[in-house]
């Protein structure tokens, strides 16, 4: 469920960055097409496209900016994630559980297979469970 959610979340940081870049692309290139035509200006017009190329870069630079502001929440929410992520892993590495070793496991299988054993010879044919009661009530008879 985690996973879904973050790969939700994934695609819509990743749709709005590439939403981001692409104004950005749009506004570079409409400051380009302002520049050239206050050069090819004269008098009166290549003062008004230098006034309103001078706002154009303005607002380019906040949005610049802001961008800027953003990516720097990303690499701290980044950084706090991969903090998170080592404290994880530490704790993972604390609580691990070393595997039985073979010959206990062999040692385990041997026993359920003697308990089922006596049971069968006492006419009980189901699983370890009953075999086990089966075996200490043989053996509490006997005694």
């Amino acid at each position: 469920m985690v996973s879904m959610e973050m790969r939700g979340f994934r695609r819509q940081v990743l749709g709005k960055l590439r939403q981001y870049e692409g104004y950005l692309k749009r506004l570079e290139g409409q400051i380009l097409i302002l520049r050239g035509r206050a050069e090819r200006a004269t008098g009166e017009a290549q003062e008004k496209l230098g006034k309103l190329l001078a706002d154009v870069e303005r607002e380019a630079e906040a949005a610049r900016d802001t961008g800027r502001v953003a990516l720097e929440g990303l690499e701290r929410a980044v950084t706090a994630g991969q903090g998170l992520l080592e404290q994880i892993k530490n704790q993972l590495a604390k609580i691990e559980v070393q595997p039985p070793s073979i010959v206990a496991k062999g040692r385990e299988a041997f026993r359920r297979a003697t308990i089922e054993a006596k049971a069968l010879r006492h006419g009980v044919k189901v699983g370890i469970r009953v075999a086990k009661r089966a075996s200490k009530r043989a053996k509490a008879t006997k005694a």
